[in-house]
């Protein structure tokens, strides 16, 4: 791996993933995918599971990420018991940030559920998108926010 000149950080791939995700000019780029170094620093981990259960599992965060791979965002809503995991609703052709707009996690109801998990520890190893677990898919998601 390389290593930027400036302290022991890995240098950033800024490959682009998806033009104008942001906004016009505004790219996302292959290094804002994953967990960030500010999620792992947090959970003390870089073990893609142990992240996702210190914020779901042990936390009871809501979360919200944009799969690359197929063009959608998904939200876990921990509010409530069992918990939805669902897709949020959207227009032909949108893919940008902007379509969610003022939308959250509270708004499961109005999107397509995906499952329904009586606990959360459960999800990690249920939840499947386009016949990928979570460990890949969060690899090529951009995670919109932790809340």
């Amino acid at each position: 791996m390389k290593r930027d000149k400036i302290g022991n950080m890995p240098k950033r791939d800024h490959r682009v993933v998806l033009p104008d995700f942001f906004g016009v000019g505004e790219n996302l780029e292959a290094w804002q995918l994953g967990w960030q170094l500010d999620c792992k620093r947090e959970a003390k981990s870089s073990v893609s599971k142990k992240i996702f259960n210190y914020y779901i599992v042990e936390m009871g965060m809501n979360f919200v990420f944009y799969y690359v791979e197929d063009g959608n965002f998904y939200g876990i809503h921990t509010e409530i018991c069992p918990t939805p995991v669902f897709r949020f609703r959207k227009q032909p052709a949108e893919c940008v940030i902007d379509q969610l707009g003022y939308a959250d996690t509270h708004d499961y109801y109005q999107n397509d559920v995906l499952y329904w998990a009586d606990s959360w520890s459960d999800i990690w190893d249920m939840v499947k998108i386009g016949g990928k677990p979570l460990v890949e898919v969060l690899q090529d998601a951009y995670i919109v926010n932790i809340s």
